[in-house]
């Protein structure tokens, strides 16, 4: 498991503002349309580059917006963001913790197209 002062192999990317909440510690659950597998420290990755840190603790749901609307407080999500989101269909919860939040961002190359993951040991440095 990677400690809290390393950089991690994987980072995901999350929209601003959501992602500095996420690594603020404001934001406990990141709503996604499918699970992961993936667990432990991960990058978080927004349009300002690598931000910080997150631990992902488990995944649950499926939920339904209804069940998500009674916890915004975890994901700070605006209910008619996540019906947006959602397309219809039900959607799962990372659970998050241990945040860090880098000084100053690190550029990040998104790759093309909609990836969700990348791979911060191709960063260098």
């Amino acid at each position: 498991m990677e400690g809290k002062n390393r950089r991690p192999r994987l980072g995901f990317f999350v929209r601003e503002p959501y992602a500095t909440y996420i690594v603020a510690g404001e934001k406990t659950w990141e709503i996604r349309r499918y699970p992961t597998e993936i667990r432990g420290r991960v990058g978080v990755v927004s349009s300002r580059g690598l931000i910080g840190t997150v631990v992902i603790r488990e995944v649950l749901g499926p939920f339904t917006l209804e069940e998500l609307a009674r916890e915004k407080e975890k994901h700070l999500a605006d209910p008619e963001f996540l019906r947006e989101y959602a397309r219809g269909r039900p959607l799962y919860v990372w659970v998050l913790s241990d945040p860090e939040e880098f000084p100053r961002p690190i550029p990040v190359r998104r790759p093309r197209g909609p990836a969700v993951w990348i791979r911060l040991e191709e960063l260098g440095g």
